[in-house]
């Protein structure tokens, strides 16, 4: 009879390894589709997403995908009405129709918002056969 012994900690190491690259490859993937999605202004959002690779306190391995500007979630997001007030001087100052405008008060209409990170988020699992569900 022939015997097979199971290395579990080898079998461990093997199955980390590959999730780990899996979950590598799914990150670039999503990486790149988001900076293909992020809105262009100035640049600076999209040049500062980024990637980052780690483990949860529970030792699974997780793909973070984001940026560090202040206004990321902003325009992923939108926001609702709010007023605006000038904090260093007495009144805003902006160019409206070629016209520069003061005001001590503006009340803005929001933004909508331009899901790019959740439509890249979207688009990489359908891409890698991978189910999503949102919330």
């Amino acid at each position: 009879m022939a015997r097979v012994r199971l290395d579990r900690a080898a079998l461990n190491r093997t199955i980390r390894g590959a999730n780990r690259r899996e979950l590598e490859a799914a990150g670039r993937q999503l990486l790149n589709r988001a900076r293909i999605l992020a809105p262009v202004d100035t640049g600076r959002l999209r040049a500062s997403l980024r990637q980052e690779f780690r483990r949860t306190y529970t030792l699974r391995p997780m793909v973070t995908v984001g940026s560090d500007v202040e206004y990321a979630p902003w325009v992923n997001d939108g926001t609702g009405p709010h007023i605006i007030r000038p904090r260093r001087a007495q009144a805003l100052r902006f160019v409206v129709g070629g016209r520069v405008v003061y005001a001590k008060v503006v009340h803005h209409p929001g933004t909508h918002a331009r899901p790019f990170l959740d439509q890249a988020l979207r688009e990489t699992a359908a891409a890698r056969g991978y189910s999503f569900r949102q919330g």
